[in-house]
């Protein structure tokens, strides 16, 4: 669920076996201990219990129990990782760029690399789970699924979100010039940004107003029609309203679902918003420049401008605070401050 991306893989007949490290060719980094870390780029963050685990740049991930003091995980890599997720008290799963996925079995101490491909230029940007079900997602459709709690995976190509005049378009390469079908067939599917997992149903958002359910654990997938072009970059459902989908991306766009309608509305500021948060009735919503929001579904937000205009990438409820992943690392403030 990150924006930072400026810049498939296959369906029963196009499942591939989803390759780990290669024994040659580039080999990952290990991420360096630096005191710094909690002061540099985060783009994620979630609670465990009373936990906190955030990730970021350089292979960074950072636990806490309080959101002051931090202590740094050991990581096997050290490129830029853009989501974490965590389906019990000690197993998570953190991706990021060369489509890095890692596990960790330990509540976030050690993490383990599961998969590095850094020949595909491509990010992984989201990943969600429950129980031994794992999906991550990220640009030109990238979508790694596992059925067995992380220990195999396969990679699939949703050809059934492709739109309608990309459909014909295939047919057409894969009749008259077969040889460039699968290169083609690798960039028209679009950014998958973020993933939510609610139960057998589950949501994608992503890049040009891409929205989509499932409601069969994946297995298949449809388009949601929603009147907007621009990116999405988060995706979250109330719990207290299963009718009530919320939807938020570029310059303040945002939407909630009510039934089969949509409300839209631009937040003041315009900002780009990066994630969204339901804490029991709370919705907080993370922007760039900045930016945050608070305050009940479909009533008027709050308004809340950091003095140093730094990106707020996510965050976290922790007792009476926001824990916050932000551009410039760290931050904490109490809820009571958000006037």
């Amino acid at each position: 669920m990150t924006n930072l991306l400026h810049f498939p893989t296959l369906l029963l007949s196009s499942i591939l076996s989803l390759s780990v490290v290669a024994e040659t060719g580039p080999q990952p980094i290990p991420a360096i201990q630096s005191d710094l870390a909690k002061q540099r780029l985060l783009t994620d963050i979630t609670l465990i219990n009373d936990k906190v685990v955030t990730v970021g740049e350089r292979g960074h991930i950072l636990i806490s129990s309080d959101g002051e003091t931090w202590q740094q995980a050991n990581v096997p890599v050290s490129v830029l990782l853009t989501s974490v997720a965590f389906v019990s008290e000690t197993t998570g799963y953190a991706v990021g760029h060369d489509a890095v996925i890692l596990k960790t079995t330990d509540g976030g101490q050690n993490w383990t690399l599961v998969n590095y491909q850094p020949e595909l230029d491509r990010p992984l940007l989201s990943v969600s789970g429950a129980a031994d079900q794992i999906v991550a997602v990220g640009a030109y459709g990238l979508y790694y699924e596992s059925r067995d709690g992380g220990e195999t995976w396969t990679s699939l190509f949703q050809d059934e979100l492709l739109r309608e005049d990309d459909r014909l378009y295939l047919q057409d390469i894969k009749e008259f010039e077969p040889e460039n079908y699968e290169r083609e067939r690798q960039y028209l599917l679009p950014h998958f940004n973020d993933l939510l997992i609610k139960g057998d149903t589950w949501y994608m958002a992503g890049e040009a107003g891409f929205l989509a359910k499932s409601s069969n654990q994946g297995k298949d997938w449809q388009r949601l029609e929603i009147d907007y072009y621009g990116s999405f970059f988060a995706v979250e459902k109330a719990k207290s309203d299963e009718q009530q989908l919320i939807v938020a991306g570029l310059r303040g766009n945002l939407f909630v679902e009510q039934g089969e309608d949509w409300s839209g509305e631009i937040l003041p500021g315009k900002a780009t918003l990066n994630d969204v948060l339901l804490n029991n009735e709370q919705m907080f919503l993370f922007g760039n420049s900045g930016n945050l929001y608070m305050g009940k579904v479909n009533q008027a937000l709050k308004h809340h401008i950091f003095d140093d205009g730094k990106a707020v990438m996510s965050g976290v409820v922790l007792k009476d605070k926001l824990v916050l992943a932000t551009e410039a690392g760290v931050k904490t403030m109490l809820i009571s401050e958000i006037k």
